[in-house]
């Protein structure tokens, strides 16, 4: 479902992510998944957050959560076992090797997710190396089952910029202050 942000106001005073006083508006597609079960739902909401050039494309980013974390490493050991296995194959490897292939799988890929996930770390003056600006809770209502119209009654967001949080809630009091909406810091 894709609904239309709620009448919120983002100051364009400074950069969200960054701080840079050179930005514009940017669209970004900011996602809620809910899981029931085996299956999920997805609302996207799109929030005009202002961006510079710079932080742009940290508008394209959705933050990993703790399941892709865990796949990732789930794959990387997989990858490392048969990279193992392989070489195994090749070359005499150490018999210590061959009893803990596992384990040595798990250690390596586990190292190498973290080298990735600091390079993936932001570089000051960003705020964020992803959306600056996060979605924790939506509560949608729907006025219309049929064409899956709707409105939003709550909404919890998250900003990685506290500077940027705290003008954020001094342009939207009125709406925290009526309890439809709530920030946060990411």
């Amino acid at each position: 479902m894709q609904l239309d942000s709620p009448a919120l106001s983002f100051p364009t005073a400074f950069c969200c992510n960054c701080g840079d006083t050179t930005c514009v508006n940017e669209i970004q597609d900011t996602r809620v998944t809910r899981y029931f079960g085996l299956g999920g739902t997805e609302t996207t909401f799109q929030l005009p957050v202002p961006v510079c050039a710079a932080c742009r494309r940290s508008t394209r980013r959705r933050p990993q959560g703790f399941f892709s974390k865990l796949l990732l490493v789930a794959l990387g050991t997989a990858v490392a076992f048969l990279m193992l296995v392989l070489l195994g194959t090749t070359v005499e490897l150490p018999l210590w090797i061959g009893e803990h292939m596992f384990t040595i799988s798990a250690v390596l890929a586990l190292a190498l997710m973290i080298v990735v996930w600091r390079l993936r770390r932001p570089k000051p003056p960003k705020t964020s190396f992803y959306q600056p600006v996060r979605i924790k809770e939506a509560n949608v209502q729907l006025t219309d089952l049929m064409s899956g119209a709707g409105h939003v009654a709550f909404m919890k967001l998250a900003f990685t910029n506290p500077d940027y949080l705290n003008i954020f809630v001094n342009a939207n009091r009125d709406a925290i202050n009526a309890g439809h909406l709530a920030v946060v810091k990411a």
